[in-house]
């Protein structure tokens, strides 16, 4: 299941959109978007063989490459270099905090985790290929975690390595050794229960609609504001083509002006988001804005003249929970504590926690498969999990049904930024997760939330 929060670094693939758009502008894609569409070619090949059984199939992962009686080497293929750098290469600081936590305990059976791969794909397609045959074929890694839009499944569904990280690009579902943190499946329906919630709370009118003329972008937000429309609201505005990362945006607040908009969807990254802001701010534009990419505290607190009063939709507990609701979130203390002791550089930023996610599942598997570990083994036994929420941080993942289908029920953290500060609102009492049914839009109503949902009885 893969829900709001990490869509939105989905939909605008985080920066992958700056290494081509502002390099040479949506209509000269050339070599990069040619590489991405071969990639996506070659998951959805992968994708449409479902997997009857949530195991390896017979002979394939027998071994445990990389454990030996005091030790277990995984590797980490992420972007470090390059454009892309800065939105993915948090994420395996957190994975290492999760991993330095467990083996300052003692480990898994008294084995150790090292991340003793550290691979850099460099914002390339060829090159993450690449790495991944590394990672399996020459470092015989036990398994691998992932930041990186140019995520290619084959040869990892192939060896049926446990594979764990970041889904920006959907082609995770249905192979039983792919655990995207979160769950496997990326739709977009989900997310338009919750937009049309802050549309009502904010007692707002007329939405507009912000997105990147590329496909990870605009189909989220062009299927936003169709779910929309056929619920009733009124969409007063669209604009999926912008084009660069860093356009001016001065005409699009204009028309929204003029269009009389009072809500603003932005399917942008941070930069775009953050110049939305400076525009609506010297226009004078009166409008709530509902985001997806740029709450990580960092951002907020050097950013907080533009952004106050904007709405954040994650599906984690948020940080600031921790101060509000003190004991509330003892998962989220967890990780605090860690990323201060282990990754103290990495703490606000929101990808480190998808790197925390991979490896407590990591961890978890790992655990319920036993002392004598293999590929198999801990894949199987991953896949018998059904209520991990991540230490305590996020809505429960049954790992029986979440590489295949995504469930009627999405659980939402809206924060708003109240000075340097986004707080949980929304929410019941000290609750940050609003849940709804996804095939609710039109006004929709929050639901019970599911057993074990983090700051609820339940």
């Amino acid at each position: 299941m893969r829900r709001v929060r990490r869509r939105l670094l989905a939909l605008g693939l985080s920066s992958a959109l700056s290494v081509v758009v502002a390099a040479a502008g949506i209509a000269a894609f050339g070599g990069s978007a040619a590489s991405a569409a071969g990639s996506r070619a070659v998951n959805k090949t992968v994708n449409k063989k479902k997997t009857s059984s949530l195991q390896c199939p017979a002979g394939v992962g027998a071994g445990a490459p990389g454990v030996t009686a005091t030790e277990i080497k995984v590797a980490a293929i992420s972007t470090l270099s390059g454009p892309l750098a800065a939105d993915f290469g948090s994420f395996v600081p957190g994975l290492k905090a999760y991993f330095d936590m467990v083996d300052a305990h003692g480990g898994v059976d008294g084995r150790k985790i090292e991340v003793a791969y550290n691979l850099d794909d460099e914002g390339l397609s060829s090159q993450f290929v690449s790495d991944a045959h590394t990672a399996i074929a020459q470092d015989h890694a036990f398994a691998v975690a992932v930041s990186s839009y140019w995520f290619t499944p084959s040869y990892f569904v192939e060896t049926c390595t446990p594979t764990y990280g970041y889904n920006v690009d959907g082609n995770w579902a249905h192979a039983p050794n792919l655990f995207a943190a979160g769950g496997s499946v990326l739709t977009l329906k989900t997310i338009v229960p919750a937009v049309a919630y802050a549309i009502d709370r904010t007692r707002s009118k007329s939405v507009a609609i912000l997105a990147y003329n590329v496909s990870t972008s605009s189909n989220l937000c062009r299927s936003t504001g169709n779910l929309l429309r056929a619920a009733g609201y009124h969409v007063s505005f669209t604009d999926l083509k912008i084009t660069p990362i860093d356009a001016n945006l001065t005409p699009d607040v204009q028309r929204m002006k003029d269009a009389g908009s009072d809500f603003i969807v932005s399917c942008m990254t941070v930069t775009g988001n953050v110049s939305l802001a400076r525009d609506v701010q010297q226009y004078g534009l009166h409008v709530h804005q509902l985001w997806f990419d740029g709450a990580d505290a960092t951002v907020v607190k050097k950013y907080k003249s533009l952004l106050q009063g904007v709405l954040f939709d994650l599906q984690n507990v948020p940080q600031s929970a921790a101060a509000r609701d003190p004991g509330v979130y003892p998962g989220l203390i967890t990780y605090l504590r860690a990323m201060k002791r282990y990754s103290p550089g990495y703490v606000d930023n929101a990808l480190a926690l998808e790197g925390w996610e991979s490896a407590a599942l990591m961890v978890a598997g790992m655990k319920a498969a036993g002392k004598h570990l293999t590929q198999a083994s801990v894949v199987a036994a991953t896949n018998q999990i059904r209520d991990f929420t991540a230490t305590g941080l996020e809505q429960p993942v049954n790992w029986r049904i979440d590489h295949v289908r995504e469930t009627r029920k999405s659980c939402t953290a809206f924060v708003e930024v109240k000075g340097s500060t986004a707080v949980p609102v929304y929410g019941k009492g000290k609750e940050v997760f609003v849940c709804f049914d996804s095939s609710q839009v039109r006004h929709p109503t929050p639901v019970a939330p599911p057993p074990g949902l983090p700051g609820t009885a339940g």
